[in-house]
């Protein structure tokens, strides 16, 4: 990466912690400070799933290669998500940064269920929206309420018939 470039990213990184901090204490106009927490809301749903999974991958490559799980990485605080307007860095605390990174390595080896998981990531979520008193809590890892909720609809269909 080039000098540049290095700065740039630490000045984004910069700004993503300033907004993370500020966001629990911020005055003003009521809709403006709505908008920015539904906006740090999405952020942090991206930033969490996106961690879990990599946790997941992660996991799935080390149990590929034959090495021990407990030579996975920790992960970063800071993240680049994808969002309506372009790419951002966000910003999550690193002990839940690394709460879902482990959250998606323990699910890719099988040592936590599916229902396990989503309640595991609900409460930390709670914890994360109450500390940032966001208006709406992060509901993250929906791509998994999703096979959990399909899976329960094939469990009601064949006790039906």
């Amino acid at each position: 990466m080039s000098i540049l470039g290095g700065l740039k990213k630490k000045a984004e990184q910069k700004k993503a912690l300033a907004f993370y901090k500020q966001l629990g204490t911020i005055k003003g106009d009521p809709r403006d400070i709505r908008n920015l927490k539904s906006l740090m809301s999405a952020r942090l749903t991206a930033f969490i799933d996106a961690t879990f999974i990599d946790g997941a991958k992660k996991t799935e490559a080390l149990q590929e290669s034959g090495q021990p799980i407990s030579s996975l990485s920790p992960t970063s605080s800071y993240k680049d998500v994808k969002t309506i307007s372009g790419i951002v860095c966000v910003y999550l605390p690193e002990k839940y940064a690394q709460f879902f990174f482990e959250l998606g390595s323990r699910y890719q080896s099988a040592s936590l269920t599916l229902n396990q998981v989503v309640e595991l990531a609900d409460e930390m979520a709670a914890e994360i929206s109450a500390s940032l008193v966001l208006d709406r809590p992060i509901t993250p890892l929906n791509f998994l309420r999703s096979v959990e909720s399909e899976g329960h609809e094939g469990e009601a269909e064949s006790t039906e018939g």
